[in-house]
């Protein structure tokens, strides 16, 4: 576990300080930042309009995932309200990202102008990618950390990890193993990006790519939430955590939405986007 990639002592006391999760983050947005100039100009999308896309939709995301774990974790934050600003501390949860980064990407697609449908297949097929990134970062730094287990596939994290602090767990002089639910999610997401990627030049219908990462990930973050220790069941929802509502929520949506798209008849690929030709010099 390293949480800080790089520590400089400042000359007046204290560390500058460059965070694991927040470098891996970034690294993932660059990345898909990349490869979406080229999936976008292959679907028949200005790469610049989506790059607008893509900046609102992080920024959106960052504020819906703050958000959502602030809210999820008020007592933490109620006598501090000055942590709620430390994202290098870690602390955002994926499906307030999700809605904060769908809102982002609306208001964009609407002043732009863009096909919604197929614009979110584009960014559907590498929301995955990025997001085995900020896991990544997540295993770094020890949160989102999984339950006590005997297995093989157990990892020790350092004694003063987080990952034992948020399970209440008194660390004796070996740690315990717990399950590394943060890879887990790295596998089964990069995958999610080989399968999505296939399917985006293949698809015939606009919206097939996006429902069908719907109902991928909602199925994965499912079975990831069995393993995981930061989430606490629900009586009201028969021993499942909140995430899993929600999770078996979006993969009905997608589900349903998969079913509605095979109603519409097949569409022929997009051309390719050509930049509009510059005027003339009179």
């Amino acid at each position: 576990m390293h949480p800080y990639l790089l520590e400089i002592p400042l000359p007046w006391g204290g560390h500058f300080r460059v965070a694991s999760y927040g470098v891996m983050i970034v690294c993932g947005f660059l990345l898909c930042l990349w490869l979406l100039r080229g999936r976008s100009r292959r679907m028949g999308l200005d790469p610049t309009a989506m790059f607008d896309a893509a900046v609102f939709a992080l920024m959106g995301g960052i504020i819906g995932a703050r958000v959502f774990f602030v809210i999820h974790h008020w007592e933490h934050y109620a006598d501090n309200p000055i942590l709620i600003v430390r994202l290098d501390l870690g602390g955002l949860t994926f499906y307030g990202g999700l809605i904060g980064g769908a809102v982002g990407l609306l208001l964009t697609v609407r002043r732009r102008r863009l096909p919604l449908l197929r614009t979110l297949d584009v960014g559907a097929s590498l929301v995955p990618l990025g997001h085995a990134f900020g896991r990544v970062g997540c295993f770094l730094n020890g949160c989102c950390a999984g339950r006590p287990t005997e297995s093989w596939v157990g990892v020790r994290f350092p004694p003063e990890s987080v990952a034992y602090q948020a399970q209440g767990i008194a660390v004796p002089a070996e740690c315990p193993r717990l399950h590394p639910t943060q890879l887990y999610e790295v596998a089964y997401e990069l995958a999610f990006f080989a399968v999505l990627s296939f399917v985006l030049t293949r698809r015939r219908r606009d919206g097939d790519v996006a429902w069908l990462y719907a109902v991928l990930y909602g199925c994965g973050r499912f079975v990831n939430e069995f393993f995981r220790a930061d989430h606490a069941p629900l009586e009201s929802f028969g021993g499942l955590t909140g995430f899993q509502v929600m999770s078996l929520a979006l993969a009905a949506f997608g589900a349903i939405m998969l079913v509605r798209s095979r109603t519409r008849p097949r569409e022929p690929l997009p051309e390719p986007f050509e930049a509009p030709a510059a005027p003339a010099a009179e």
